[in-house]
């Protein structure tokens, strides 16, 4: 499986996950024949016919936004891209996982972790070529970090975790020129790396560790691009080299990938001639479906999932989310030069009792209830329950909206209630804040008005950011541009998750993604704790990450919103499609029983 790195969803409520096994990751196993259960739905569609030899599946990722298309993963953010790279390689991922996302041997490379040496030692196959014939070498793989690390190439994906390979940080602060802790024992046109480490840690036999890379990126067809111009070279954007089963044959800016088979891909060869992907409104995909346009449309949301449900021809498949939605207060702002998070903007929210009440006030659980067609739960802490053996009952957030507890906060820090208008003032200011709510399904504006008004319950006045929702790349601009807009208080984020569940990259002091700008000192402790030498016991790391989640509550930095099962409507025609997360390389995989789409 590929490095599941953290990435922005663009609906508010999550119901389409980054990752699906049949939609994001070029690693290779057969597709698994366990009836395996999410809720009411199948993670797996069993075909009773066979795949036809060739044929062409059309595709399509549902968003009111373009598609950004950048194929090095550590330039990237676009939750719709990621999952349209998937059939080139997902952004050229490495390494095999089990269904627990632990790293297993088999795939494009395999990884060893030697603890005494404090090493992992990345070895790549013999027959692992990019896309026009040439080798994949050792430098490959180390140049995904220098994109990452060199801040002139632009990349938002530095964090401490990176920071704990020898070498790197001098190299980001530009100390060095070369990174001291990646060296090449059989040169740099050889297949094999070695990554020095200042600390081993528990989470490094999870993919998604943050702590070391997953992916390679293409020197010798790059080394000539600028690094300032590299985000927006055609050769990262419309004509890249991948290591996928299929490779990109043209790309229109902003809507489609048409994909052809690649000759030179190590695995299985594709069953199918072409994937044609493309990115459909949230107005037309159902209209679409219904037309039999589509094989299949990843994420959709949940206001739509009554009306896909009974689609003839389609099957509905589901799977627990490895995401999670939550609400922001910006508290300060990104200082990119040190890379670091500095919480100084002068706030009401820097008072925790006025954050806890924001919180307490949302309707979480009413709003799920209404608009999500039961595919959303209100979430109790930052970390979503497919990581069971991270996260305990005993933890208690906001998914009980509580009037009366928030009102009771807000009277202990002073805030009082003026009648003639209904807000609440203090030492002569009113207790007025803007909401940066983003564009998303249909009810996105009935949900953002609906919170406005429980605020407004308990005095609290909320607007709009300049009284409307915001489009959703431009939100993301908004929000990850440094040094962080000071003209919002108040915004919603969702996030598919890296499958090991550690938050360095989402909340640590450096994390350019923790888009509040808070930093706080016992967080930063829960976090490291998290990945300690002493979490290596089960135990122990459980009880670190209950600590954590509860912190995270009490703080209230960021609210958690909503848990949630993805679905995914799939034309009866389609082979091989699952959603299971152990499945690895369903792109090759994947094929067809006719030639045209099932309508029965």
């Amino acid at each position: 499986m590929n490095k599941l790195k953290v990435t922005l969803l663009a609906s508010s409520v999550v119901l389409a996950a980054t990752l699906l096994s049949a939609c994001g990751s070029n690693q290779s196993s057969s597709t698994s024949t366990k009836k395996l259960k999410a809720g009411n739905f199948d993670v797996a569609y069993q075909n009773p016919d066979k795949a036809i030899k060739g044929g062409n599946l059309k595709v399509a990722y549902q968003s009111d936004s373009p598609m950004k298309a950048q194929w090095l993963s550590g330039l990237s953010n676009d939750a719709t891209f990621a999952t349209m790279s998937g059939p080139g390689g997902g952004q050229d991922g490495l390494f095999f996982t089990d269904s627990g996302f632990k790293f297993i041997k088999g795939g494009a490379a395999d990884v060893a972790l030697d603890k005494e040496s404090k090493t992992a030692t990345i070895t790549l196959r013999k027959d692992l070529k990019w896309s026009d014939g040439s080798e994949v070498t050792a430098k490959d793989y180390e140049f995904t970090y220098e994109t990452i690390a060199n801040p002139a190439y632009g990349s938002d994906r530095w964090t401490d975790s990176l920071a704990n390979i020898v070498g790197l940080s001098d190299y980001h602060a530009g100390k060095a020129k070369t990174i001291s802790g990646i060296t090449f024992p059989d040169g740099e046109n050889g297949k094999v790396i070695k990554v020095q480490f200042k600390e081993m840690k528990p989470g490094m036999t999870q993919s998604g560790n943050g702590y070391f890379l997953e992916t390679v990126a293409p020197y010798q067809y790059l080394k000539d691009v600028a690094p300032k111009d590299l985000a927006s070279s055609p050769k990262t954007t419309t004509k890249p080299l991948v290591t996928g089963p299929f490779k990109p044959e043209n790309v229109v800016a902003g809507e489609s990938i048409k994909y052809v088979p690649n000759p030179y891909y190590w695995g299985k060869k594709p069953k199918l001639n072409s994937i044609t992907y493309e990115v459909v409104s949230t107005a037309k995909s159902v209209a679409a479906l219904s037309s039999s346009k589509y094989d299949f449309i990843n994420g959709m949301v949940s206001s739509q999932c009554k009306q896909v449900k009974n689609l003839k021809g389609y099957k509905v498949l589901g799977q627990q989310a490895m995401a999670i939605s939550l609400m922001y207060y910006n508290l300060g702002h990104y200082d990119a030069k040190n890379s670091i998070n500095v919480q100084d903007r002068k706030t009401p929210l820097q008072d925790q009792n006025v954050r806890q009440a924001i919180g307490y006030a949302r309707n979480v659980a009413e709003v799920a209830n209404k608009f999500s067609n039961g595919l959303s739960t209100p979430a109790n802490s930052l970390i979503p329950p497919i990581f069971k053996q991270f996260t305990s009952s005993s933890v208690k957030g906001y998914e009980k909206q509580d009037l009366d507890k928030a009102n009771k906060l807000l009277d202990e820090d002073g805030w009082k209630l003026n009648k003639s208008t209904g807000y609440r003032e203090k030492d002569g200011k009113e207790l007025s804040l803007v909401y940066a709510a983003r564009v998303g399904d249909a009810n996105a504006e009935t949900i953002a008005q609906n919170y406005i008004q429980q605020w407004k319950k308990i005095g609290v006045k909320v607007s709009l950011y300049n009284g409307k929702l915001m489009e959703f790349n431009s939100w993301v601009d908004h929000m990850t541009t440094p040094p962080g807009a000071n003209d919002w208080d108040i915004t919603d984020g969702s996030w598919s998750l890296a499958s090991e569940p550690s938050q360095q990259d989402l909340f640590s002091a450096s994390a350019p993604y923790n888009f509040g700008h808070f930093n706080d000192s016992e967080i930063t402790k829960d976090l490291n704790d998290i990945d300690s030498a002493k979490s290596e016991n089960p135990t122990y790391r459980k009880a670190a990450f209950v600590k954590y989640q509860e912190d995270m509550n009490k703080k209230a930095y960021v609210v958690p919103t909503n848990f949630s099962l993805s679905y995914t409507p799939v034309n009866k025609r389609v082979v091989g499609m699952t959603l299971d997360y152990g499945a690895m390389d369903t792109w090759s995989e994947i094929g067809v029983s006719s030639a045209k789409l099932a309508t029965k």
